[in-house]
């Protein structure tokens, strides 16, 4: 498993769609010590793929303890500077995020050299990510919906989906964005039963969202 996936983060192959597998094989094999230090695992992998963003890239933890999720951090970064298209998410040089204090710092520049990063290098590494919350147990969440006058309540992760709008001339159809990505909750007895993370709950009917005891 270790080999496999180190081998496989970053890849642009099919080999990304098999991310759900490994946790449908190991979640209930593995104990929580084994969880967590996987999950760690993964997110650094990720994060020295991050290292091929077209600007440094940089998270400082104070302690160990200081939460560590790169692709959160980057979602974090893109929505706060309501970045909608690759070029503007080229127009800047350095982001930096402190952990402990969760503040996050950037810089912008002045695109002069051509770069080859797509979206797919973001994308790709989006079923690691999932695969790494999956097994970070201590921060799931349960999520409670509400739907027709009944509570349902999930043990959830949260994931990051393209961002959609409404097409203007297909009422009731929606579109994906040029760039950008939402949050989403996924419950995790259904990811560990598909391996799949395109069926997640719908936000409109979540009523609330609170630690796991």
């Amino acid at each position: 498993m270790w080999t496999s996936y180190r081998y496989c983060i970053g890849r642009h192959t099919y080999v990304t769609s098999l991310a759900g597998e490994i946790a449908q094989n190991y979640y209930d094999r593995l104990d929580d010590e084994r969880l967590e230090f996987t999950a760690n695992d993964i997110r650094r992998e990720i994060y020295d793929k991050l290292q091929w963003l077209p600007f440094g890239f940089e998270i400082h933890r104070m302690y160990d303890s200081d939460p560590f999720d790169p692709i959160d951090v980057l979602m974090t970064f893109i929505e706060k500077e309501k970045i909608d298209t690759m070029s503007l998410f080229m127009s800047y040089s350095k982001i930096e995020y402190d952990a402990h204090t969760m503040k996050l710092e950037v810089e912008r520049k002045i695109p002069t050299i051509k770069s080859y990063f797509s979206i797919s290098d973001i994308e790709d590494l989006l079923p690691w990510a999932d695969l790494a919350s999956c097994f970070d147990k201590k921060n799931h969440k349960m999520v409670t919906l509400e739907y027709e006058g009944e509570l349902y309540t999930y043990r959830c992760f949260k994931s990051w989906r393209k961002k959609t709008i409404p097409c203007e001339d297909k009422p009731g159809w929606c579109r994906a964005v040029e760039f950008g990505w939402e949050p989403v909750w996924v419950d995790i007895d259904s990811y560990l039963k598909t391996g799949d993370t395109n069926k997640y709950l719908n936000s409109d009917y979540i009523k609330e969202i609170e630690d796991c005891e």
